[in-house]
């Protein structure tokens, strides 16, 4: 039964208006009391129904998209595409940015059943082992629930994803193809299915052709970002290999600027290649090789499955449940490999 402000009033102990006040940050109720009501809400998973304020947020029309930030074009991309597919499809989407914060993602998810969003797309934030047990309150209201380009761990809801071990794996052997033997591999330590398929691609391509990876050049950085690959760049560039794979486009820019910082040109010095091939691959100088991620392919699969789910009503929860779909990403050659 869905819990009401009545019932957070009756627990706190306060009348209805002064709940009412405390949870909308009114004047009216003091500090102490405003805590005690707001602490209570939180621990019964109250949400709150703004459906009478917004009758454009009470349409059944709505869906909820999580991700984990905006300033990565791959991210802002994923936004615009589904917005696009959501559009022609009569959806609105109404966006939660986590922050990579499990709380932040949390409250996302009460903002999205208090407005009563028919189904939710959720891109996992980049953060080891997650607090994710808010996501039981969309599981609770039969809010379906698809993930996009990765998912959970123990999360048994549908995910499409790119087949990131077929790209790994195909832009290592173009390289081997090559006569290119040494390389430096650069990933994150994060237990995520996108660094470890990459990292098996990689693996068994240079298994193909009789050759041990080194675990001494393999880097693995806390989080797959451009600050955290530019300051660990000084020591591919020390060890200067003939070539560096790394699992997103981002981190290569960074390493590619660090690179030329310190004199190299590349592809004649040391060949570079990527993966995601995000909007600034083609534009940075050299431009990127890198593996192309199909954005546009996953995110339509993604609003079929959740259209699907939809339509299932009070089934929903049984469609395609504990499926990954994989999507084939697209090699794209530029000029930072020989």
């Amino acid at each position: 039964m869905k819990l009401t402000i009545k019932d957070v009033a009756r627990a706190a102990r306060v009348s209805v208006a002064t709940a009412s006040m405390a949870l909308n940050h009114r004047d009216g109720v003091s500090e102490k009391t405003r805590a005690k009501v707001l602490g209570i809400a939180q621990e019964m998973n109250y949400v709150p129904d703004h459906s009478a304020r917004s009758l454009v947020m009470q349409s059944s029309n709505v869906i909820g998209l999580m991700i984990p930030e905006i300033q990565n074009p791959f991210y802002s991309a994923i936004v615009d595409i589904l917005t696009r597919i959501a559009d022609d499809r009569g959806y609105t989407l109404l966006l939660g940015i986590s922050n990579s914060n499990s709380r932040q993602e949390a409250e996302y998810v009460r903002m999205f059943l208090s407005r009563r969003v028919c189904g939710v797309i959720v891109v996992p934030m980049l953060a080891n082992h997650p607090d994710i047990s808010h996501l039981s309150m969309l599981r609770s209201a039969d809010v379906p629930v698809v993930f996009c380009t990765e998912n959970y761990a123990a999360c048994d809801e549908p995910l499409v994803m790119c087949d990131f071990a077929s790209g790994q794996h195909a832009i290592t052997k173009y390289l081997l193809d090559k006569g290119l033997r040494d390389f430096w591999f650069v990933s994150t330590d994060m237990d995520a299915r996108f660094a470890r398929f990459r990292y098996e691609g990689f693996c068994r391509a240079m298994r193909e052709y009789g050759l041990e990876v080194n675990p001494k050049r393999v880097m693995l950085l806390s989080t797959p970002r451009y600050k955290e690959a530019y300051e660990a760049s000084d020591r591919i560039v020390d060890d200067l290999p003939e070539a560096v794979l790394c699992i997103n486009d981002i981190m290569t820019m960074a390493i590619m600027k660090r690179m030329m910082e310190r004199g190299l040109h590349i592809p004649r010095d040391v060949s570079v290649a990527g993966f995601d091939d995000v909007m600034f691959s083609e534009l940075v100088s050299p431009p990127l090789t890198t593996v192309r991620q199909p954005l546009v392919a996953i995110c339509e699969r993604t609003m079929e499955i959740l259209e699907a789910k939809l339509r299932a009503g009070t089934d929903q929860a049984d469609v395609e449940r504990g499926r990954t779909y994989l999507i084939q990403p697209e090699l794209v050659i530029r000029e930072t490999t020989i």
